[in-house]
């Protein structure tokens, strides 16, 4: 059985056997002009796949940031709702609670209005 090379040899025989020199050339400068297209193909189609799986990085990232975002505010809305119901109670809050809870209730709203996230 022929391997590859061997049958690319008779194949390229074939076809050059009746050329003349400057013929074989030519067709030499056409499969390198080929080969070089080719190249470059390949080059821009990298290129693109590189782009692309940036920009799916990019978003992966994006949506994991949002995500965090999003489970913190409603950390901190969960958190400030719990100091809420407790000041409801008898026990109430003490001082230092209830500055926790201003403080808590000043940082959320400043963390929504910077990441711009509105309230619902």
């Amino acid at each position: 059985m022929l391997d590859e090379n061997e049958l690319l040899f008779d194949e390229l025989y074939e076809k050059t056997k009746d050329c003349g020199r400057v013929q074989f050339i030519n067709l030499l400068m056409e499969k390198e002009r080929e080969s070089q297209e080719l190249k470059k193909q390949l080059d821009e189609l990298q290129t693109l796949y590189n782009n692309m799986f940036k920009c799916h990085c990019n978003r992966v990232q994006v949506e994991t940031l949002l995500s965090q975002q999003k489970e913190f505010i409603e950390y901190l809305e969960d958190y400030i709702d719990a100091l809420k119901q407790q000041k409801e109670t008898v026990e109430g809050l003490d001082i230092g609670e209830e500055h926790i809870l201003m403080i808590l209730e000043e940082v959320l709203e400043k963390y929504k209005e910077i990441t711009g996230v509105k309230d619902e």
